[in-house]
C-alpha cells in the first residue's frame, strides 16, 4: 500500500512550486496524478514525467482505477489532482489521505475567489466539506511557505 505523503489539488499539476517547494517539504519517490482525460494522453503524460525531478516516478491513473493503483504501490506518493472533482471521486472510491491541500483552481463563470488565487464554486466547496467531514485536514495553501486557510474560514466568500 502506498504511503501517501499528501494529496494536492492543482489545475497545473506538476509544475516549479511542486518540485521545488512541494515535493521538499512532503518528499516522496512517487507522484501519482489521478485524471482520466490525461492518463489517456500519452504524450501529455509524458510531459509531466519530464517535468519531475530526477529519480522521481511518475505514475498517471484514471479516477476509477487510483485506489486499486495505490493499493498495489510500494513506498512514499505525492498524490496530485486536477480539480475537486476528480479528488471527490477518487475518495469516494476509497482512496485514502490524511491532508488535502488546496492549491490552483482557475476562475471559471460561478467561482469566487476564495483564497490567495484559488476560486472555487459552491458544489466544489460542499465536496471538499464532505472530505474534511470524515476527519481529512483540508486546507488552502499555495506554498509550503505561505500562509494557509482552513476550509471552514472560507466559506463565507461562496
Amino acid at each position: 500500500m502506498a504511503e501517501i505523503q499528501i494529496a494536492r489539488i492543482d489545475y497545473r499539476l506538476i509544475h516549479g512550486q511542486v518540485v521545488t517547494k512541494w515535493m521538499k517539504a512532503y518528499p516522496a519517490k512517487r507522484i501519482v496524478i489521478v485524471d482520466t482525460e490525461l492518463a489517456q494522453d500519452d504524450f501529455m503524460a509524458d510531459i509531466y514525467a519530464m517535468a519531475a525531478p530526477a529519480g522521481t516516478k511518475v505514475d498517471v491513473v484514471e479516477t476509477d482505477q487510483a485506489k486499486s493503483f495505490l493499493e498495489g504501490t510500494k513506498g512514499s506518493v505525492f498524490l496530485l489532482f486536477k480539480n475537486v472533482e476528480s479528488c471527490f471521486e477518487a475518495f469516494s472510491d476509497g482512496v485514502i489521505f490524511s491532508k488535502l491541500v488546496v492549491g490552483g483552481i482557475p476562475t471559471d463563470a460561478g467561482k469566487a475567489l476564495v483564497y490567495s488565487s484559488i476560486y472555487m464554486s459552491a458544489s466544489e466547496y460542499e465536496k471538499l466539506e464532505k472530505i474534511s467531514d470524515t476527519g481529512i485536514q483540508v486546507i488552502l495553501q499555495s506554498t509550503p511557505d505561505d500562509s494557509y486557510a482552513e476550509l471552514s474560514k472560507i466559506k463565507e466568500k461562496l
